[in-house]
């Protein structure tokens, strides 16, 4: 296994770790606890202390990013030491550095000083107001975008199904949406356990901020191509890949094209380089032969 083509996918960030099972996989967890050593050198070094038992970082942003990277190189690096290679890769919102660097265009190194860089620029942007993001599952777009008609400081930056969204913008503006959704028969509305608007206008100055750093990095060719969530091509130089980071923070993302963009490639098998299983209830919404796996269920098939 695999015996198809294969998309590894990584996601954004960690909400929990009570079901993840990859410490269960031989050589993971060490090889997990020395990514978390060069991480802790290099950007934080309270991350030495990680562990999923304690469901640690999950209330902090940027460790939580940096967590989620972690986990997503580690997996990916013990899948491919395990003869499972990825045909494809993509990357859900922030998940795009772990993927690139899977993808060789980038270092584990540089992932972790993107992830810090963006952040910096983000939470700079942002000192002066609250924001956030907030999902809703059960109406479909036309509603959604009836109610913020009258929430200009409210998008839709994310598209997961027919009848599943991700907003961003202020957060009072939000908690209005989220209102006028239930109202409108929404099957679920809630806040994301987020203070950045991701994705939308608001972080435009950021991402241009980001910008500067991103085109100071010596960015390598992909030796496996990634698909952008931002439009569904795929990328591959150098000069692709700088766009797609600093055009990810501020431009609208659509999960549920790009894979469908994938299995119209001819991906038979996606497996998630992270724990939670959100990716994989996302997938749900889509008709097709194929298979969601996580890398235990990969791993013990």
């Amino acid at each position: 296994m695999p015996e198809t083509a294969t998309a590894f996918v990584f996601p954004a960030f960690v909400r929990d770790y009570h079901n993840d099972k990859s410490p269960q996989i031989d050589s993971f967890y060490s090889h997990f606890q020395h990514l978390l050593k060069r991480a802790s050198r290099i950007v934080d070094p309270d991350l030495l202390y990680f562990h999923p038992k304690n469901q640690d970082f999950l209330d902090h942003e940027l460790r939580t990013q940096y967590v989620a990277f972690i986990y997503g190189c580690a997996i990916s690096d013990i899948l491919q030491q395990k003869g499972i290679h990825p045909t494809l890769l993509s990357g859900y919102s922030m998940g795009i550095y772990a993927a690139l660097v899977q993808g060789g265009a980038i270092s584990f190194e540089q992932g972790l000083m993107l992830i810090l860089h963006a952040f910096q620029e983000i939470s700079y942007t942002t000192m002066t107001g609250r924001f956030g993001m907030a999902g809703i599952i059960g109406l479909s777009e036309n509603d959604i975008q009836t109610i913020l008609e009258s929430l200009p400081e409210v998008e839709i930056t994310n598209r997961n199904s027919s009848y599943s969204f991700v907003l961003s913008g202020r957060q009072q503006d939000l908690e209005q949406a989220i209102d006028a959704a239930h109202a409108e028969g929404a099957f679920h509305a809630r806040m994301l356990n987020v203070t950045v608007p991701y994705h939308s206008h608001l972080l435009k100055s950021a991402a241009l901020q980001f910008a500067k750093f991103v085109y100071t990095l010596d960015i390598r060719s992909l030796t496996v191509p990634l698909i952008s969530v931002l439009n569904q091509e795929i990328l591959n130089s150098p000069e692709d890949v700088k766009t797609e980071l600093v055009e990810n923070l501020y431009k609208h993302f659509n999960w549920f094209a790009t894979q469908l963009k994938m299995l119209e490639m001819g991906i038979g098998l996606f497996i998630v380089c992270g724990p939670g299983k959100s990716l994989k209830k996302n997938a749900r919404f889509i008709a097709g032969e194929y298979r969601f796996l996580s890398m235990d269920e990969v791993v013990n098939h």
